[in-house]
């Protein structure tokens, strides 16, 4: 009975609701789109429940690091302040009307800048990546990284005259033709990857929800 709670019975109930589901997209008849639909809203139910735990989980591992008085303790009272903050300012602003222009300004004020600045810290990231790229391995996929960067980066920053215009120009062309034909590639190894998961927890291979 243990070996059936903990083994047989999680891996069955999960092949059958992903069964069910490819079976819905591939026939779909109205009685299979019906079990589909249901089995992906209980999937949406599950993830948002799971979204709530790492929220929680979150605040506990910070309260831990707090309470134990590790390095970066500080950092973890401003994250746990910020957390507690916006989850508070959000609710209000869903169920109190009257605060509804608190929850925007939040979002518009304080939560977008703080977007856009981890974005902006990206650009450094690349650039000190690519010369501790090239500086420890000079080689021609190096040496193109490199050069991807830095034709990004000038060409987003506001240069004068021709030189602004011709490196907005080739910094349109490489964005939409090389990094999109790897971004595509990317995605295609991405999806084969899923498709090879999925097959192996239908097949009952691999059992991420059993404990076994």
């Amino acid at each position: 009975m243990d070996r059936l709670t903990k083994r047989v019975l999680p891996t069955a109930i999960a092949v059958a609701a992903g069964l069910l589901t490819l079976i819905g997209y591939l026939f779909p008849y109205p009685v299979l789109t019906f079990v589909r639909d249901q089995l992906i809203r209980w999937a949406v139910i599950v993830a948002a429940f799971a979204f709530i735990l790492g929220f929680f989980n979150l605040l506990r591992v910070h309260l831990k690091r707090i309470t134990r008085r590790r390095p970066g303790s500080l950092y973890s009272i401003v994250l746990i302040l910020s957390a507690l903050a916006t989850l508070a300012i959000t609710l209000a602003g869903s169920f109190v009307g009257s605060l509804r222009p608190l929850s925007t300004w939040w979002f518009q004020n304080v939560l977008s800048p703080l977007q856009a600045s981890t974005a902006g810290l990206v650009a450094f990231t690349l650039a000190l990546a690519g010369f501790r790229l090239l500086r420890g391995r000079r080689t021609v996929p190096a040496l193109f990284f490199l050069l991807a960067a830095a034709v990004v980066l000038l060409g987003t920053l506001p240069l004068p005259g021709v030189w602004g215009e011709q490196m907005a120009l080739l910094r349109e062309w490489w964005i939409t033709v090389p990094a999109m034909a790897g971004v595509r590639g990317l995605l295609i190894g991405v999806g084969l990857g899923t498709l090879l998961i999925g097959l192996r927890i239908l097949m009952g291979l691999d059992r991420p929800h059993s404990e076994l």
